[in-house]
Formats: C-alpha cells, structure tokens, sequence
C-alpha cells in the first residue's frame, strides 16, 4: 500500500477542463460505511432492550442501512472535498497523504454514525418514556419518584451507549477504510480528470439542476403519503396529489429552456410558501376545518423533510429571480469551483433527504412525535 499521493495531480489549466468526483472512491466506501455503521447501530439498540420498533434485527439493519447510505455519499464527497482543498493550498504539487485522506473519511463517517445513533436514542428514550408509564399505571405499585428515577436510568443506559457504540464505530470505520483501499490499489484518489463537458449539470447549469431535484424530492414524498391519508381524510389525499402535480410540472419547466423562465420561478416560489405556511398553521394552531379542527397535528419525519425541500427550492427560486434575464450560472461561468464535489454534495444531500421522507411516510417507526398516531404526520 503506497503511503502518499491519494490525489491525482491536477491537469494542466484547459477551458472546460474539470477535475470530477471519483465516484470509484465515493460509493464503495459509502456503502461499505453504512451497512458497517448500521450494524453497530441496530445493536446497541438491542443491547440496551429498544425494541419497540422494526421488525426485527436483521430486517431493521437492512432498511436503516439502506436509507442512511447517501449521507454516507455525503460524507466521504465532503472528506475528499476537504482533502482537495488541502492539496490545492499546498506548494508542493498538489499531493496530500494518504493518511490524511483515509482519516478525514474516517471521522466524517463516524459523524454520521454517531447522528444517526444519537437520534435513534432519543426516540428510543421516548418510546421507552411512555412504556415505563404504562407499565406503572397498570401495576400500581411505581409512584412519581419511582418512574423518574427508572426515566433517568434509562436516559443514561442510552447515553453510555451511544458513547460506547461511537468508540464501536470509530474502530470499525478505520478498518472498512483499509480494507477499501487496498481493493482499491492501495490509493484513495480524491479527483480524477473529467473527460469531457456535458451532463444535466452543463446543460441547464448547477443550481437550477438542484432546484429542479428539491422539487421532484417534494413532489415524491407527497405522493408517498396520499394513500394513508386517503384513510384519514380524502379532501387531505387530493391536495397532496394536486401538489405532487404541480411541483413536477415546476420541475420541468426549470429544466426546459436556455434559461429559467420567470413565470416558471414564480410558480416554484408559490409552491413552496403555500404547502410551508399550511404546514406551520396545521402544527401550530390545527386547521380550521377537517377530522380535528383546531387541533395541531403531529410533527413527523415525512413533513419535515418535504419541509426542507421546499425551504430549499423557495431559496434557490428567490436567487434565480434576483439574477434578472439571462443564465443565471453564466455569470459565475469563469469562477467555476475547480472540482466537481461542492455540487455532487448537494445533489445527494437533496437526494437523502427524499429518501428519508419517503421511507418515513412507509414506516412508522420513524415519525419523531406521537407514534401513537403516526399517520398524522405529513402536511406540507
């Protein structure tokens, strides 16, 4: 295993000329990463007895692995992107040690595993919360200060671990990293040259591609929730489907064109403001009308995350608007980042975070409030 050079030295300076993501580098370690991580993740949860959700351990680690895997993306993309950055600024030939590579991949990884652990802690101390009081209230014999004391226990059983499941990862991501590399020559390369201009990106230029991928996110995890609230409530099912319809029709008139066509924009802004204010009325206050008027409905993964996609497309809208006629990326055409990675990163971060809703709307165990009713958890 070579020590140094994981960077390939850049090309010489040619218009058009891009150093482009390894994308042999990216996906094995990002898999191997998240169905390594997601092993250590579902057992710590079975360790300290959380099992009040899943189907299973083997179905659970499959699923969770599956779902987590373009953070993981996200995460060696952000690495390699800092390991780039920290070549560029060096003087000796644009090399960086191999080392330094293989760590920043290592902790970005463990980040990740650690979020994902820590969240799933939390809601597992709040599953476990409401068991205990169950539990009490049918026994009898546990008063105030004794389920406070059995809550604290478990809120600190869940902390150790966490702490102990980090350690776990930290380990297991030094290994997954040398045992990618060396069935990768024993390199971890962090650009290679792009072969040729062209792509979506090329065509219709970095952030309309972004704006057009927020949209289709949105537009995916509403239609993937039609069908539990055809059950609830069929006037609730039809505004989603009209949403869906028109936020995919938003999408393709980004795309369409040389440029971005105003009405096109202002049709995105509008699509993103109103599903967002209905979204904080329905949470806040309860709709005026409906099955509970004027009862805030549960906040879940699904609306949060159709909420983040939305809050992204409406910013990016806003900036294509405030650029006036003509290509919005034509201005900063002669300031393009030398490297493809800033790009590819928010694409997969919009893609995790439709990934995420979507299987949230499937899955109740992860709505993060009143899994009782889970539902009720997606308007906007």
């Amino acid at each position: 295993m070579t020590t140094s050079s994981t960077v390939v030295p850049a090309p010489p300076t040619v218009p058009g000329r891009r150093r482009a993501v390894p994308w042999a580098t990216v996906l094995p370690l990002a898999v191997v990463l998240a169905y390594a991580d997601g092993f250590w993740v579902t057992s710590m949860r079975g360790a300290v007895g959380a099992v009040g959700r899943g189907q299973g351990p083997y179905t659970t680690w499959w699923h969770e692995s599956s779902v987590v895997v373009p953070f993981y993306v996200c995460a060696v993309l952000g690495a390699l992107a800092l390991a780039v950055h920290v070549a560029d600024r060096r003087r000796g030939g644009g090399r960086t040690p191999l080392l330094l590579t293989a760590g920043l991949v290592v902790v970005a990884a463990t980040l990740v595993g650690f979020v994902e652990m820590a969240v799933g802690a939390a809601y597992d101390f709040h599953l476990q919360s409401g068991q205990l009081e169950m539990m009490s209230s049918m026994r009898g014999d546990c008063r105030a200060d004794c389920i406070e004391r059995l809550r604290a226990d478990t809120w600190w059983l869940q902390v150790r671990a966490t702490g102990v499941g980090t350690g776990l990862l930290l380990l297991t991501n030094l290994g997954a990293v040398a045992w990618v590399t060396m069935f990768l020559g024993g390199r971890l390369d962090t650009v290679r040259p792009s072969r040729a201009r062209g792509g979506w990106a090329a065509v219709v230029g970095g952030r309309r591609l972004l704006l057009a991928a927020a949209l289709a996110g949105g537009a995916l995890i509403h239609v993937a929730v039609v069908p539990e609230h055809l059950e609830e409530w069929v006037a609730a099912a039809w505004f989603f489907v009209a949403l869906t319809l028109v936020q995919a029709a938003a999408a393709v008139l980004v795309l369409r064109g040389p440029v971005p066509d105003r009405l096109a924009l202002l049709l995105v802004a509008a699509t993103s403001v109103g599903p967002l204010v209905v979204w904080v009325w329905s949470r806040v206050w309860g709709l005026p009308f409906g099955p509970d008027p004027g009862v805030p409905e549960a906040v879940g993964l699904p609306d949060c995350a159709a909420g983040v996609l939305e809050l992204v497309a409406l910013v990016l809208a806003v900036a294509l608007l405030r650029r006036g006629a003509g290509d919005p990326d034509r201005a900063v055409a002669d300031r393009r980042p030398r490297t493809e990675h800033l790009s590819r990163l928010a694409l997969t971060a919009v893609l995790a975070v439709t990934l995420i809703g979507v299987a949230a709307s499937q899955q109740g165990w992860f709505d993060i409030v009143r899994p009782e009713n889970p539902a009720s958890s997606e308007m906007g």
